[in-house]
């Protein structure tokens, strides 16, 4: 007599790791739960973005993307070719990668901090839901609105959820963060969300840490609010991180009046015919070298240059030329 079990539908099952469920099962959204199982079911196959996307339902390829990205940001899988931390110690293997050319092996599992590109948002009914039970969330929104003078749409809300619920920003921190971006008018999300990603990244999670920063990036605004008027630079828009940082050494470090920044700036134009922000370091940060601070210093400076070439000396010794200016592309 031959036996065998009768499995039914038990006779086909596949393993999926704990957290999906502890951690996620009403954070994500549906589209991010079919992509995963799916993923996970057919984990020794070649699979790409069209054929999940076809397989679970999922007409748009840029959705599929999206979720296997969320996937990755949160460390359940990664792609395939990159070494978590925590394989070296041999942690247990149940999570899924991605490779370059779209196919899946198993890895390891490890949480990665978010990078700055967007995540996927919570969907309505998991942000509906911690808006709910989570009073300072529900509070959070209110204040925001308050502070947009509008009620704000369903996607801006999910961001801040996200930023709370992902990133694990207080909604204190939070608030703060939008009050500042408000005042400056960068009061979109947007903004908010990209400056808050890394603040998050930066261990920015507590109100003293959080006015230290604003009280920072004020600094750094202010100061190249200045030295734009100073220059004459007319609807600058959002000054980039390398403005703003050279801004401040030039005027907060190295204490460069407004007459010896203009005139590092018509040097710079007068020799570029146009202004560069590394060719006009380069010439303060040499007039910071010999502790130029003045006009008249800077004369006296190059009157001694002009007597010292004329006796024959190593223009080496004292000199600060044009083309010495050409080698500071490099200094920072």
């Amino acid at each position: 007599m031959s036996i065998k079990l009768n499995l039914g539908n038990w006779g086909g099952i596949f393993p999926l790791p704990n957290i999906v469920v502890d951690k996620y099962i009403k954070r994500v959204s549906s589209d991010q739960l079919k992509v995963l199982m799916y993923m996970f079911r057919h984990c020794e196959e070649v699979l790409n973005e069209g054929s999940v996307g076809k397989a679970v339902g999922i007409k748009n390829e840029d959705d599929v993307k999206d979720a296997v990205q969320f996937w990755i940001n949160e460390g359940i899988i990664t792609k395939e070719g990159e070494i978590p931390a925590s394989s070296a110690q041999q942690e247990s293997d149940n999570t899924v990668a991605i490779s370059d050319n779209n196919s899946y092996t198993e890895i390891k599992e490890k949480k990665k901090p978010r990078p700055l590109s967007r995540a996927q948002k919570p969907d309505s009914i998991f942000v509906s839901e911690r808006l709910t039970n989570n009073k300072e969330l529900s509070a959070l929104l209110n204040e925001v609105q308050l502070i947009f003078g509008k009620p704000i749409s369903g996607g801006d809300t999910a961001t801040l959820v996200m930023l709370h619920e992902t990133d694990g920003l207080p909604c204190n921190v939070l608030l703060m963060l939008v009050q500042y971006c408000h005042s400056i008018g960068k009061g979109n999300m947007r903004y908010i969300e990209r400056v808050a990603v890394q603040w998050a990244a930066d261990d920015i999670i507590t109100i003293e840490r959080a006015e230290k920063k604003i009280k920072d990036m004020e600094m750094y605004g202010e100061a190249w609010n200045t030295v734009a008027r100073i220059f004459g630079i007319q609807n600058s828009g959002s000054p980039t991180k390398a403005q703003k940082e050279n801004a401040n050494r030039w005027l907060n470090q190295w204490g460069f009046s407004e007459e010896m920044l203009r005139e590092a700036y018509e040097r710079c134009v007068n020799t570029k015919n146009t202004f560069n922000i590394t060719y006009t370091n380069g010439i303060l940060k040499n007039w910071k070298k010999y502790n130029i601070s003045s006009l008249k210093e800077l004369k006296d400076f190059e009157d001694k240059k002009s007597t010292t070439n004329k006796q024959g000396k190593s223009r080496q010794q004292v000199s600060y030329d044009i083309e010495e200016y050409e080698e500071f592309s490099m200094f920072d």
